[in-house]
């Protein structure tokens, strides 16, 4: 589609890798793939290949993970020599059987093998989740094919962006009959919409994939948007979903009809109104898809370019111009050193500062084709990297966004005191110690406060001579530009909101009525204050399920992907009840709901997220968070892993004909 070539693994019948015919590692350089590896993590997989511990406990593996970024000839000769050892290791592998000695360690050696190579704070807990990395296949939902098909059961999935996408996978592997119905004329979701220049992912792009469809072709890290883009399309086409998506069609209200336990949705379609009915209904519409406009007086009367980047259009060119950029979350430092190439002034207004932290070798630049080669073609090496991504760059950092209880109240914990001052040492370093930009670019609240932004190169922006920081708020907008509440007029040709999306109303403007004739809004707290059972689903409204749904984002790293189908492990566990139960209707009790949202909140007052005064996106207008779960990546995988059928209240086909 877009000129990417995009690589998928392969499963063989015990959810390994099946290893493909690839000559590249006898062919080329053995030391390029060693030295392009996560240390630990190639320590870890040559452990299980070989079944000698030596791997792991080798003293010169510690050296090797810690200055392995700096490049090969950074490292001591003795460093180079295990990395060289690690080569020829592999090399002997595939020459000989290809015989991986620990195919399936027990959890025991799991762990053992874990905390020498990757993290010593791992715990058995996490052993089960490595599982799900090292052997997806066997832990995915298996539904009795012949009930699948007495049952005949529809599911509608209103949204093919990635979450929808994710469980239509699931369902087309089982063989549930199932519609995508998307109001856009291409999938995507976010990815359809955002182009503005250097859009692309800020979590490391194999992280992003699919379980059910890993990619080893991305060309960068840190994919970018048409690169994204390209891999959904070849994921959905490649899986015989890309047939099962309609078009064109948005959904406006969707009615819960208790007569035939079943979803009635009224759309339009092409331009004109219809009818949906289904069984079963999935909102996978993301809080990401309605841009967010700050009210500024005048705006209306601006006349040169105003627009957000979730609207931008390929025909803007900013060349020579005078541009302003409100707003400096992930969205606007991405843009940010774009408009700066080319533009003859930038003007950055920023309301509040945020935590940067720096790129690292894992999330950023090129893939190497020794790494490429790793995923592909070593037997558990990607398995090993995802559940690596997801502890190193995830769960490991948890810890330091919980607040600890003191004489004076809830504070951050001297792990995140010493996450402040790295990333203050950052700033001084990135603006070459410029004064007036160190005491505007620092926040004043703790790490972790708000989601971390992945540096784009927005310190270094911020330096260039035609670039200036304004942090005096935005008073109006007239005809030629920007007033701010200190009395400067800046005059300006284009304004770029980089300002986020309503997130926190959720499934707006679908408006979903329940058993009890309400909407969610006048059931779950109001428009923006919805509750849900493991951001899933909601009493009252049964055979209805969402994706990404109310406090369902991660706050502390990991990829969007992995909470989708953690839910969609939920889902498709409800399916196989209703399926091999024969249930029509399957509600989640309120109870159970209840005690999950108090467990929960009383969790998320804990976290550095509700600090007192501290405004983020991951609350609502009344300073609730209705975004994030306090769960590490693990719990959440945990909890969406171990739901059973006696937390819903479920009607079976003979009660409903009573």
């Amino acid at each position: 589609m877009y000129g990417v070539v995009v690589n998928f693994g392969q499963f063989d019948s015990i959810g390994g890798w099946r290893m493909p015919e690839n000559e590249y590692f006898m062919s080329d350089n053995p030391l390029r793939a060693a030295q392009e590896a996560e240390p630990g993590v190639l320590a870890a997989v040559l452990t299980q290949l070989t079944g000698d511990l030596s791997w792991a406990d080798d003293p010169r593996l510690a050296t090797v993970r810690e200055r392995g970024g700096e490049g090969w000839d950074s490292l001591p000769a003795d460093c180079q020599r295990y990395l060289a050892d690690a080569s020829d290791a592999l090399r002997r592998f595939f020459a000989g059987n290809r015989h991986v000695a620990l195919s399936d360690p027990d959890d025991a050696t799991l762990l053992e093998i874990a905390r020498r190579c990757i993290a010593e704070e791992i715990t058995l807990s996490d052993v089960a989740k490595l599982r799900h990395h090292l052997f997806p296949e066997s832990l995915r939902v298996p539904i009795d094919s012949d009930a699948v098909a007495a049952a005949g059961i529809c599911v509608t999935i209103v949204g093919a962006g990635l979450s929808g996408l994710s469980l239509a996978f699931e369902l087309e592997r089982v063989g549930i009959d199932y519609t995508i119905l998307e109001k856009e004329g291409e999938l995507g979701g976010v990815w359809l919409d955002n182009i503005y220049p250097d859009c692309g992912v800020d979590t490391p792009a194999f992280q992003y994939a699919f379980d059910a469809m890993p990619n080893f072709g991305w060309s960068r890290f840190d994919a970018k948007r048409d690169e994204v883009l390209a891999y959904l399309t070849d994921a959905a086409t490649k899986a015989g979903v890309l047939d099962r998506i309609q078009f064109g069609v948005d959904v406006g209200k969707a009615v819960y009809d208790e007569r035939v336990r079943g979803w009635s949705l009224e759309v339009t379609r092409q331009g004109e109104p219809a009818t949906v009915q289904t069984d079963v209904l999935v909102a996978a519409v993301g809080s990401l898809n309605r841009p967010k406009i700050p009210e500024i007086p005048g705006l209306d009367e601006f006349s040169g370019i105003a627009v957000h980047t979730a609207r931008w259009s390929s025909d803007i060119d900013l060349a020579g111009k005078r541009v302003a950029l409100v707003g400096n979350g992930s969205s606007g430092t991405q843009l940010g050193r774009a408009i700066a190439s080319e533009a003859e002034r930038l003007i950055a207004f920023q309301r509040s500062p945020h935590w940067i932290r720096p790129r690292g070798r894992s999330v950023t630049g090129p893939v190497g084709e020794g790494k490429r080669w790793l995923l592909e073609s070593v037997p558990n090496y990607y398995g090993w990297y995802r559940f690596f991504l997801d502890y190193v760059m995830g769960d490991r950092d948890h810890p330091r966004m919980v607040r600890q209880e003191t004489a004076e109240g809830l504070v951050p914990s001297p792990s995140n005191d010493r996450v402040r001052q790295e990333l203050t040492d950052y700033i001084r370093v990135q603006v070459k110690g410029r004064e007036d930009l160190i005491e505007k670019l620092t926040p004043q609240y703790a790490p972790y406060g708000k989601r971390l932004v992945i540096d784009n190169g927005w310190y270094d922006t911020l330096t260039r001579p035609n670039v200036e920081l304004v942090t005096s708020g935005i008073e109006r907008v007239d005809q030629d530009g920007i007033v701010t509440e200190d009395g400067v007029h800046h005059q300006l040709d284009a304004i770029i909101f980089a300002t986020g999306f309503h997130g926190t109303r959720y499934f707006w403007p679908l408006e979903i009525v329940g058993t009890s004739g309400l909407t969610l809004a006048q059931t779950h707290g109001g428009a923006e204050d919805l509750r849900a059972y493991l951001g899933t689903a909601m009493p009252g409204y049964p055979n209805f399920f969402a994706l990404q749904g109310p406090n369902s984002t991660i706050g502390h790293g990991g990829g969007a992907t992995f909470i989708s189908e953690c839910q969609g492990r939920l889902i498709m566990s409800c399916l196989k009840g209703m399926i091999e139960e024969g249930l029509e209707a399957i509600d989640i009790r309120q109870d159970v709901a209840d005690q999950y949202n108090s467990k929960m909140d009383a969790q998320l007052d804990r976290m550095v997220w509700s600090e007192s005064g501290l405004d983020s996106r991951f609350k609502n207008p009344t300073g609730r968070i209705v975004s994030t779960h306090p769960w590490t990546l693990r719990q959440f995988w945990e909890l969406t892993s171990s739901v059973q059928l006696d937390a819903f209240q479920v009607e079976r086909a003979t009660e409903a004909a009573q």
